[in-house]
């Protein structure tokens, strides 16, 4: 009661949080009700490294539903590692004649990540953790698997001064930043995951980079000669050729999180780097840079430290970035419990989350944990200091709603009743993993469903873009109508009415429209569409909207004979 009286008279998030984390730190009993004050970013990784939390398919679902009841509500899930996609992409098969790893085979982790993580009412965004680098090599490797292969027999890979593409200093290949080609593949292959999966956001991290002791093979040496007149420096921290790489860095930084924004304005962009300082000097990422030009949505920086002094100290330069810019609620700082070496003891771990809490009156988004295996570990402790749940500080809290769930009706038949007419995936358990059967529109009512072989079949909210919507609102109406009017016979994007993805405005793509029209997405439209036609005719293009509006009809009595 006294902290809810508090909260309305001071009216500010800061002080919910400050009241939060004095009660955590104190051990009190106002731990879950200061919980419900304000929204927190509570993440952590999902990888295939180490114990089965996800490889398999088998554990994920006990794991995510472990995750959230310990109090996470942010899911970072692999989705591109050591040369391959966890995910169907048509950007890395069509380069190297595949997507996903042998040991794979046709599943797609991605998509098993998000149907978990939004049936738990979890946000998920696509972690690509392997960046610019297309393979693990250990000291002095060679590349080897079919995408480092690849990019070397394109001049795509970065060389140290012995002629190496990994060394002790950096055990990784490296794909070359200055390359348009190389920007041009990590953003389809991103744009791949982003248009087929139903997706929070995606997350690059510290292999968003370009390490100092690389970039003196031949390529890069022909493109700084040409742009800048200079030859390669002898040595790797030549203050010209740092700022060069960092400009390249910058470069693709900026391009990737406007393409993404362009394809899915509704998604975090999100970026994890080294901290501060160690990430300009060592990898070329001035994410400093990035911040002040509004980059990215969230920043993660890897504030990794296993002892409490340490994370004190290194806090504060992290953190001071975003204070300058006017956006410490872009910041979520990542925190060491496990990786190599020794685990961060779990009381230290707990009082850097406080840290983080207090960290400038409380005005940072929240914190994220690498990774989940002590997480899973200690999901008891981390679930009694966190207390009751938080709400994304991105989303509402009806944003991911719990599933619709089918009840078995005979065998491979399924019922279920929805109460709102939306597009729904359709997911399912089949021999112990979840899969997506399809996303398809259901109106309001009972709904037979076919689903051979399932224990469990539910309908998980879909919030990829609407087909014919060119607005993101999830309504098909008649301002989907004039804007596809307005640009048709143009090239242009969704938000100008490609539907199709070719490039163009077009018949096709009115196909669509009206496809999702006439079965009743719009139910926010009072216009018939008809009455969105005549609506359209004062327009000056009246001669393009009668051509449309001519085709739309035909195409609408077609269908409904058929």
């Amino acid at each position: 009661m006294f902290l809810d009286v508090f909260r309305q008279i001071v009216g500010c998030r800061k002080a919910a949080v400050f009241i939060y984390a004095v009660a955590v730190a104190a051990g009190g009993d106002g731990v879950a009700s200061a919980q419900t004050l304000a929204p927190e970013v509570r993440g952590t990784w999902l990888t295939t490294t180490g114990p089965d939390h996800i490889s398999s398919g088998f554990n994920t679902e006990s794991i995510v539903a472990q995750l959230r009841t310990t109090g996470l509500n942010t899911l970072y899930s692999e989705a591109w590692k050591n040369g391959y996609t966890q995910f169907a992409s048509p950007t890395l098969d069509g380069l190297i004649g595949r997507d996903r790893s042998p040991s794979l085979g046709s599943r797609d982790i991605l998509t098993e990540t998000s149907i978990q993580a939004h049936r738990h009412g979890m946000v998920n965004l696509a972690w690509f953790e392997y960046g610019f680098s297309p393979q693990f090599l250990g000291s002095g490797g060679t590349p080897s698997n079919p995408m480092a292969v690849a990019a070397r027999s394109r001049g795509w890979l970065l060389q140290d001064q012995n002629g190496n593409y990994a060394n002790a200093s950096n055990a990784f290949a490296w794909m070359n930043p200055a390359l348009p080609a190389v920007r041009e593949f990590l953003i389809d292959l991103t744009l791949d995951a982003v248009r087929s999966h139903d997706l929070d956001g995606i997350q690059f991290d510290d292999r968003l980079a370009w390490p100092r002791e690389f970039g003196w093979d031949d390529t890069t040496a022909v493109i700084y000669q040409s742009e800048t007149g200079r030859n390669l420096p002898t040595n790797v921290n030549d203050a010209d050729f740092r700022a060069w790489r960092q400009s390249k860095v910058t470069q693709f930084a900026g391009e990737l999180y406007a393409a993404v924004k362009a394809e899915r304005p509704d998604l975090i962009v999100s970026v994890s780097p080294s901290v501060a300082g160690f990430s300009d000097v060592n990898f070329n990422a001035a994410w400093g840079d990035w911040v002040e030009q509004g980059l990215f949505d969230e920043f993660v920086p890897q504030v990794y430290r296993g002892d409490l002094n340490s994370f004190r100290a290194t806090l504060p330069s992290n953190v001071q970035p975003f204070v300058d810019a006017g956006r410490e609620d872009d910041l979520i700082v990542g925190l060491r419990y496990n990786g190599s070496g020794t685990n961060t003891p779990t009381n230290v771990l707990l009082q850097q989350i406080v840290d983080v809490a207090l960290a400038e009156n409380g005005a940072l988004a929240g914190h994220s944990l690498w990774y989940s295996d002590q997480t899973i570990n200690n999901s008891g402790t981390l679930e009694n200091f966190y207390g009751n749940q938080r709400d994304h500080p991105a989303f509402g809290p009806d944003w991911r709603p719990p599933p619709v769930v089918a009840v078995s009706s005979s065998d491979n038949t399924w019922s279920v009743e929805v109460d709102a007419a939306e597009q729904y995936r359709v997911v399912a358990e089949v021999f112990g993993r979840w899969i997506e059967v399809e996303s398809a529109f259901f109106d309001a009512g009972v709904h037979s469903l076919t689903v051979p072989n399932a224990t469990e079949v539910e309908l998980l909210l879909d919030r990829r873009p609407l087909p014919g919507d060119t607005n993101y609102d999830r309504i098909v109406s008649d301002l989907d109508l004039l804007t596809l009017v307005n640009h048709f016979g143009q090239a242009g994007g969704r938000e100008q009415g490609d539907f199709t993805g070719d490039g163009r405005v077009d018949f096709l793509d009115a196909e669509v429209l009206v496809e999702y029209w006439q079965r009743g997405v719009a139910p926010g439209s009072a216009l018939p569409l008809s009455d969105a036609l005549i609506r359209l005719v004062p327009e000056p293009a009246s001669a393009v909207v009668w051509m449309v509006g001519g085709w739309v009809v035909m195409v609408r009595r077609r269908s409904s004979r058929a």
